[in-house]
């Protein structure tokens, strides 16, 4: 798992202004903190090493997924990518946006900014089957097996495995006598969907259930299910 993971959403959440910043960050002349102090405080803790108080200053909800002790882990072992973290975000500049991030019925946050007066809806909601990412496309895989959408489910086969292929023999296959198996395999891929993913480089996995694995893989820039297990 690479730091490079952790900065993707979770460390966003620290690092923008939802809500109340957690405390023990830096502070502004006039003692109040920004997201830009926050960041800041963030960068200084991870160069210095200083691991417990960067761990501080992430979310309740990542430090409730996350411990400690995997924490300090996943940092110690990616050290080099840790000072170019640290790096980026020393040159961090604002003024920050006002985001707000509401639970999106178990698809991920739906993320708000603010615009004047105003609320508007950032997330891309209409994008149904979203690839970007090794959670998007699990979740995106979970989506079109539910809804027996083979032709997004052969989107989401590697190159590799889609020889000889097609949305009807799929249909054929996942949707007939192998249909109890999916449905089991769909309750437990629904029930692990937010566990950490592991990602190095263009593949990711999904550990869950004691052995079980699910595989992703990066083509041409979009995540694709190698073995859902």
């Amino acid at each position: 798992m690479t730091f490079n993971r952790i900065c993707s959403r979770d460390l966003a959440l620290a690092c923008v202004a939802v809500g109340s910043l957690l405390g023990g960050c830096a502070t502004r002349s006039d003692g109040h903190e920004t997201p830009e102090t926050t960041v800041v405080a963030f960068s200084r803790a991870l160069g210095e090493g200083n691991l417990t108080a960067a761990y501080a200053m992430m979310s309740d909800d990542y430090r409730k997924r996350v411990s400690y002790a995997d924490w300090e882990k996943m940092v110690s072992e990616n050290s080099q990518e840790v000072l170019e973290t640290s790096n980026a975000l020393s040159h961090v500049r604002g003024p920050a946006r006002t985001q707000a991030a509401l639970d999106y019925r178990g698809k991920g946050d739906l993320v708000l900014v603010k615009n004047g007066d105003r609320w508007l809806i950032e997330t891309d909601v209409a994008r149904f089957y979203d690839q970007s990412t090794p959670r998007a496309a699990l979740r995106s895989f979970v989506r079109a097996l539910e809804r027996k959408r083979y032709d997004m489910l052969l989107r989401l086969v590697p190159n590799a495995d889609k020889e000889g292929m097609t949305t009807a023999s799929l249909e054929q296959t996942w949707g007939g006598s192998e249909r109890d198996q999916i449905e089991r395999l769909l309750n437990n891929l629904r029930s692990n969907l937010e566990r950490p993913i592991e990602v190095a480089g263009n593949h990711a996995t999904l550990p869950y259930g004691g052995h079980m694995r699910v595989q992703l893989v990066r083509e041409d820039g979009q995540w694709k299910v190698e073995d859902p297990e």
